[in-house]
C-alpha cells in the first residue's frame, strides 16, 4: 500500500511574506532604528519586519517583537499592523509546531484583516489557516480556506498568493492515488509562478512536493533531482533544511542504502533541533526509527518513533501520530512482542477514524468539484469573449471582401462577382458545419449528452444528485502479474480489446460508461437520465461481460491474453457531475460507489458480486446465492450475494 500520509511544513512558510519584510537592512541595524524611533506606527512596522526575519532562524525571538508590535499597534490603534503582528506570531508558532497558539493568532489576524477590508491580507490568512488545517490531516477544511483564498487571490491579481494557493491545492490532490496528476498540474502552475518572481522559496517547495509524490509512488530514483532543487533554493534563501534531508533520507531508505538514509535524517534532527522546529523532528525520528526496522535494529526503532510520537502530544498532527503507530506495530510484531503490537493497531484504526471518517471522501469530492467547476466556468467565460472578438474580426473581415467583391463586380462583371461571393459562402459555411460536427462527436465521447448539451447551453455543468443509480466496477485477475511480463504495446492491445467490447455491452444495456482505471472498469445505469430499470439492465450487461470473458478464455485471439475477470454492483445514491481544468471527466461520488468497488475487489474470478442494495430490488425477478458479510469502514456489515450466470434464469 502507497503511504497516503506526507508531512506538510513546506507549503507554509513561502506564503507569509509582506510589505515589511522588503528592507535589506541587518537585523542589528533594524533594532537600533526602533529604539530610536517614536511610539508610531513606523516603529510597529520595523518590530514587524525585525520579527518576520527571525521567524525562520530563531522563532522566540521572532516571538519577542511580534509581542511588541501587538502592543504598540493596539495601544495605537493601527489595525493593520496589529494583524500582521497576529501573522508573524503565528508563523513562530508554526515554526515551533504548536499549533493551537497558530490558530489562535492566525484567526485573530483574519478578523482583523477582514474588518478593514484588506483582501491581501484575508487571501494571505485563508492559505495560511488552510495550511494548517491540512498539516493536521483535515484536508476537506484546508481545501475550502485554499479555494476562498485562490478566489481572491485571482480577484486581486496576487500571484504570489496564487502560487501558494495553487501550491497548497497539489498537497491536499496529492493524498489520493486517483488525484495524482491534479496534484502535478497543480504544482507545475505554482512553479511557472515562483520561477517568473525568482522566488527560492517557492521554487524548493515545488520541487519538494514533487519530490514527496514521486516517493509515494516508490520512483526514489526520479525524486533525487528534485530533492537536489530544492535542496540549492533553500540553500539560497537561508531557509530551515530539515525536511529537505527527511525526504533524501526516506529516498535512500527506498533504495535501500541505510548509512546514506541515517545520516541525512540525523541531518534532519540537528536541523530541527537548531530552528525548535517541533514539526520536522518528529517527522526525522518516525523517519529513523523505519530505517532501524528494515535493518531489523527493532530497539532502536521503538526507541526513536517514542521520542517522535511524544512530540506529537505538543505538534497534535494526527498524521504524525498515525505514521508512528504503524511502525511501533511494525516493530514489536518483529521482536515478537504482539501484545503491544496489537494495541498500537488499534490506535492505528481510532487516528484513522479521527484522519477519515465516512464522509471524508464524499467532501472533498464535491469540494474538488466546486473549484475545478469554477475554473472552468472562468475559462469557457475566457473563451467566449475570445470567441466573441474572433467573430467581430471576421465579420469586419468578411465586410471588407465584400466591398472588393462589389468593387470587382462594377469594373468586370456584376455576375460574375456575385456568382463568387456565393461560392465563398457556400464553401464557408460547409466548412463551419464540418467543424461543429467534429466538436459535437469529440464532446459526446467525453461526457453523456444531457451533460453536453448543458454545457453547450449554459456555459457551465452543475452537480446534481441522483437518489438512486447501479454501479458496476469490472478488473482483470492476476492483471499487474501478467503486465510485468509482457511489453506495454501489447498491454495496451489486450486492454483495448477488452474495454471495446465492454463500451459495446454497457451502450447496449442503456448504461453509462464512467471511466477505466489501469485494469479496471467503471460503469453506471440510471444516469445522467433517470430510470426504473437501471438494476436489472446493469445484471444483464455484467452478464454478457461475464459471457464474453469467458468465451475469450475458451478461444482467445492471437495475441490477446485470456484474463478472468471480477465484477461487482451495488445501487443507491450518488453525486454527478464534471470534473477537471483542462480535460472533460464526467465522475461519480458518494458511499454508493465506494461500496460498488468493495463488491468487486471481494467478488472472485468468473462471478458477479452483488449488494444488498441491489438484491432487495431484483431479488424476485433474478436467482441469486447468499455468500456471506464484509465489514465496512463504520464496521457495519454488509451482505453479498453471487448472481447466477445465465441470463434466462431470470423469473417472469
Amino acid at each position: 500500500m502507497i503511504n497516503r500520509f506526507i508531512p506538510y511544513f513546506f507549503i507554509l512558510l513561502f506564503c507569509v511574506l509582506n510589505t515589511y519584510g522588503q528592507n535589506d537592512q541587518s537585523i542589528l541595524e533594524l533594532k537600533h532604528l526602533a529604539s530610536q524611533q517614536a511610539n508610531d506606527s513606523t516603529k510597529v512596522n520595523l518590530f514587524l519586519e525585525i520579527a518576520s526575519k527571525l521567524y525562520a532562524s530563531e522563532p522566540d525571538s521572532s516571538m519577542v517583537y511580534s509581542r511588541k508590535a501587538i502592543d504598540l499597534a493596539t495601544d495605537i490603534e493601527f489595525q493593520k499592523g496589529l494583524a500582521y503582528a497576529h501573522k508573524n506570531m503565528g508563523l513562530a508558532y508554526y515554526m515551533k509546531g504548536e499549533f493551537l497558539d497558530v490558530l489562535r493568532h492566525w484567526e485573530t489576524s483574519l478578523s482583523i484583516f477582514e474588518e478593514i477590508n484588506d483582501e491581501n491580507g484575508v487571501s494571505n490568512l485563508l492559505s495560511n489557516l488552510g495550511a494548517v488545517y491540512q498539516t493536521k490531516g483535515d484536508d476537506p477544511t484546508a481545501l475550502d480556506y485554499f479555494i476562498r483564498s485562490a478566489k481572491i487571490a485571482e480577484e486581486i491579481q496576487d500571484s504570489l498568493r496564487l502560487g501558494t494557493v495553487y501550491l497548497n491545492i497539489g498537497g491536499v490532490y496529492s493524498n489520493e492515488e486517483m488525484t495524482y496528476d491534479d496534484a502535478f498540474e497543480s504544482f507545475e502552475k505554482s512553479k511557472i509562478i515562483f520561477s517568473n518572481m525568482n522566488y527560492d522559496d517557492g521554487v524548493g517547495a515545488v520541487a519538494i512536493n514533487m519530490a514527496d509524490l514521486l516517493l509515494k509512488s516508490n520512483r526514489q530514483e526520479e525524486a533525487l533531482p528534485h530533492l537536489n532543487e530544492a535542496l540549492e533554493a533553500y540553500t539560497r534563501s537561508g531557509s530551515n533544511l530539515s525536511y529537505t534531508y527527511n525526504l533524501f533520507g526516506k529516498a535512500y531508505l527506498g533504495l535501500k542504502q541505510y548509512d546514506l538514509a541515517k545520516g541525512y535524517q540525523i541531518k534532519a534532527i540537528d536541523a530541527a533541533d537548531r530552528n525548535d522546529a517541533k514539526l520536522e523532528k518528529t517527522k526525522a525520528l518516525i523517519s529513523l526509527g523505519e530505517i532501524f526496522i528494515a535493518q531489523k535494529s527493532y530497539s532502536q526503532a521503538i526507541a526513536y518513533i517514542k521520542k517522535g510520537l511524544k512530540i506529537t502530544e505538543i505538534t497534535g498532527v494526527n498524521r504524525d501520530k498515525k505514521n508512528a503507530y504503524e511502525a511501533l506495530v511494525k516493530a514489536y510484531s518483529g521482536i515478537e512482542d504482539y501484545e503491544n503490537a496489537f494495541n498500537y493497531q488499534q490506535l492505528v484504526t481510532s487516528i484513522s477514524e479521527i484522519i477519515k471518517d465516512e464522509s471524508y471522501e464524499e467532501t472533498l469530492g464535491v469540494m474538488r468539484l466546486q473549484f475545478d467547476l469554477e475554473n472552468k466556468q472562468r475559462e469557457i467565460l475566457l473563451l467566449n469573449a475570445d470567441n466573441e472578438l474572433k467573430q467581430t474580426q471576421i465579420e469586419s473581415t468578411t465586410a471588407s471582401k465584400r466591398l472588393l467583391y462589389a468593387l470587382a463586380a462594377l469594373l468586370l462583371a456584376m455576375v460574375g462577382g456575385v456568382f463568387s461571393r456565393y461560392r465563398f459562402i457556400q464553401k464557408s459555411n460547409l466548412r463551419i458545419a464540418e467543424e461543429r460536427n467534429k466538436s459535437e462527436n469529440i464532446l459526446l465521447n467525453i461526457l453523456p449528452r444531457e451533460t453536453a448539451e448543458e454545457l453547450k447551453e449554459h456555459g457551465s455543468i452543475k452537480a446534481k444528485f441522483f437518489k438512486e443509480v447501479t454501479v458496476l466496477f469490472t478488473d482483470f485477475k492476476e492483471f499487474s502479474v501478467v503486465a510485468e511480463g509482457i511489453s506495454p504495446e501489447h498491454l495496451v492491445k489486450n486492454l483495448d480489446y477488452f474495454f471495446k467490447k465492454f463500451d459495446d455491452i454497457t451502450e447496449k444495456h442503456n448504461l453509462e460508461k464512467i471511466k477505466t482505471i489501469g485494469d479496471a472498469y467503471m460503469c453506471a445505469g440510471g444516469l445522467p437520465t433517470e430510470n426504473s430499470t437501471h438494476a436489472e439492465d446493469t445484471v444483464f450487461a455484467a452478464l454478457e461481460i461475464l459471457e464474453f470473458v469467458k468465451e475469450t478464455k475458451k478461444n482467445p485471439p492471437k495475441g490477446i491474453y485470456p484474463f478472468e475477470v471480477r465484477i461487482g454492483i451495488n445501487t443507491g445514491p450518488v453525486v454527478a457531475g464534471v470534473v477537471g481544468t483542462k480535460k472533460f471527466q464526467y465522475d461519480l461520488w458518494g458511499n454508493t460507489v465506494n461500496i460498488a468497488a468493495r463488491m468487486e475487489s471481494n467478488s472472485e474470478p468468473g462471478k458477479i458480486n452483488v449488494s444488498e442494495y441491489t438484491y432487495q430490488l431484483l431479488k424476485d425477478r433474478h436467482r441469486f446465492k447468499y455468500r456471506g458479510v464484509i465489514k465496512a469502514k463504520n464496521d457495519k456489515l454488509l451482505k453479498m450475494y453471487y448472481a447466477e450466470e445465465k441470463a434466462n434464469d431470470i423469473i417472469s
